[in-house]
C-alpha cells in the first residue's frame, strides 16, 4: 500500500458495500425482533413502606431500643429501618414464601434451597433515597409478583408482632418476678428495722437521742449547782453536820443517775453488740455512750427499708406501664406504615425490546465496518504481493486445511 489512508478512502470503502451494510443492519435487527418477541415477558411488582420510627416502643426496633448496647457498635447499619431491610432479606420469610406460594413447583426446582435462591435473585430489598423502605419482586405472571411484594411486608409485619408480643411477656414476667423479690426484701428490712426497735427500745431515734442529751445536761448542771453548795455548807456548818449528809447523798444520786444515762439499761444480749449493759431497769433513755453506734445501724436499716419500698413503687409503675403496652402490642393490628401496596403492573419490566434490537443494530453496523475493512486490507495485500502476500496465502492455505 502506498501513501496514507485518509479519511475518504474509508469512507469510500463504506459508500461502495452500502447494500452489504444496509442488508446486514436490517437483517439483524428483524433476527433481534423477532427473538425480542419470543423472550418471555417478567412483570416487577413493588411495594414501599415508612421505616420504623427510632423510640418505637412495639416490634425488633422497641426491643433493641431497650438494650444496653452503645449506639456507636452497631455501626451505621443500626437503623431501626437496616433491622427491618435485613428481617426483610431472612431465610424465615423467604421459606415462607416459598411454602405458601409453592414456588418450587412454579420455578421447577426439586430443593427449597434453590426455590429460596431463585427467590432471592428475583428480590431487590432497599433503602430509596426518601428513605422509605422498598421491596421488588420480578416474575411471568404480574399478579404472583405483586402478591409475593405484599407478602414479604406482611410477613414482616406479622414477625414484628409475634416478637412484639413475646418480648413484652417476657418483660412482664421479668418485672413480676423482680417486684416479688423487691417485697419480700422490704418484708425483711422492715421486720429487721421493727426487730432493731425493739430489741434497744428505739422509738424514734432522733427524739430520743435530744431528750437523753438534755436530760444528762440538766442532771449535769444540777450537780454542779449542788457541788457548789455542799462547799458553802461545808465552810458553814461542818462535815458533820446533817444539811450536808443530805446534800452529799442527793449529789450521789444525781451522780450514779448521769451514770445510768450514759451507761444505758439494756438486756444481756447487747454484750454481743459492744454496748454496755443493765438487765434490771427497762428505760426509754438510750444509752449515750452508745448513740453513735445505734444511730448509725438504725440508720442503715431504716434507709433499706426506704430503698426497697423506693424499688416496689418503682417496678410497680414500670409493671404497670408493662401491662399497657402488652394490650397494646396484642391490640395492634399492624407495625408497618404502608407507602404503596404492589399492585399487578401493566407494564412489562423486561425483556426491553427496544434496547435490544438497538443494540443488535449498533453490533451490525460495528460488525459490518469491521469485516470490509478486513476484507479490504486482505484484497491490498494480495494485489502489492511480496512478503505480506506470501504470508497471508499461507495462513489461507492452513485455515483452508483445518475445514477440509
Amino acid at each position: 500500500m502506498r501513501g496514507e489512508i485518509s479519511i475518504l478512502d474509508y469512507l469510500y470503502l463504506l459508500l461502495r458495500r452500502w447494500k452489504f451494510i444496509a442488508l446486514n443492519f436490517v437483517g439483524v435487527c428483524i433476527v433481534a425482533a423477532v427473538v425480542s418477541l419470543l423472550l418471555p415477558s417478567w412483570y416487577t411488582g413493588r411495594a414501599t413502606i415508612l421505616p420504623p420510627k427510632e423510640r418505637e416502643k412495639y416490634g425488633l426496633a422497641g426491643a433493641l431500643a431497650e438494650l444496653p448496647i452503645p449506639r456507636f457498635k452497631l455501626g451505621e447499619k443500626g437503623t431501626p429501618a437496616d433491622i427491618y431491610v435485613g428481617v426483610l432479606k431472612s431465610r424465615r420469610i423467604a421459606e415462607a414464601l416459598v411454602d405458601s406460594f409453592d414456588l418450587m413447583r412454579v420455578y421447577k426446582v426439586k430443593s427449597k434451597e434453590k426455590a429460596i435462591r431463585t427467590l432471592k435473585n428475583r428480590t431487590k430489598i432497599e433503602r430509596t433515597d426518601e428513605g422509605l423502605i422498598s421491596v421488588s419482586v420480578t416474575d411471568r405472571s404480574p399478579e404472583r409478583c405483586a402478591a409475593l411484594a405484599n407478602a414479604y411486608i406482611e410477613l414482616l409485619d406479622r414477625i414484628n408482632l409475634d416478637i412484639s408480643r413475646r418480648w413484652q411477656e417476657d418483660r412482664y414476667r421479668y418485672l413480676l418476678a423482680q417486684k416479688k423479690e423487691a417485697q419480700d426484701s422490704l418484708r425483711a428490712a422492715q421486720l429487721a428495722l421493727q426487730a432493731f426497735q425493739e430489741r434497744y427500745g428505739v422509738v424514734s431515734l432522733e427524739h430520743q437521742a435530744q431528750a437523753v442529751i438534755k436530760a444528762a445536761a440538766e442532771l449535769q448542771m444540777e450537780i454542779m449547782s449542788l457541788e457548789l453548795r455542799l462547799e458553802s455548807y461545808l465552810a458553814s456548818m461542818g462535815p458533820t453536820h446533817p444539811e450536808v449528809e443530805l446534800l452529799k447523798n442527793r449529789i450521789r444520786i444525781r451522780k450514779e443517775q448521769l451514770d445510768r444515762l450514759r451507761r444505758g439499761e439494756l438486756p444481756k444480749y447487747a454484750q454481743s453488740e459492744g454496748i454496755p449493759e443493765d438487765p434490771d431497769v427497762e428505760n426509754l433513755f438510750l444509752p449515750i455512750e452508745s448513740i453513735p453506734k445505734l444511730q448509725m445501724e438504725y440508720f442503715r436499716r431504716e434507709m433499706a427499708v426506704k430503698i426497697w419500698g423506693a424499688m416496689v413503687q418503682f417496678l410497680s409503675q414500670k409493671l404497670e406501664e408493662t401491662r399497657l403496652e402488652m394490650e397494646k402490642s396484642f391490640a395492634s393490628v399492624s407495625t408497618v406504615s404502608w407507602v404503596d401496596r404492589a399492585e399487578p403492573p401493566e407494564l412489562r419490566s423486561k425483556p426491553k425490546r427496544r434496547l435490544i434490537v438497538m443494540f443488535a443494530g449498533m453490533f451490525s453496523l460495528a460488525f459490518s465496518f469491521f469485516w470490509i475493512l478486513t476484507v479490504e486490507y486482505v484484497n491490498a495485500i494480495r494485489r502489492e504481493g511480496g512478503e505480506k502476500a506470501e504470508k497471508m496465502e499461507r495462513i489461507l492455505e492452513i485455515f483452508r486445511r483445518k475445514r477440509a
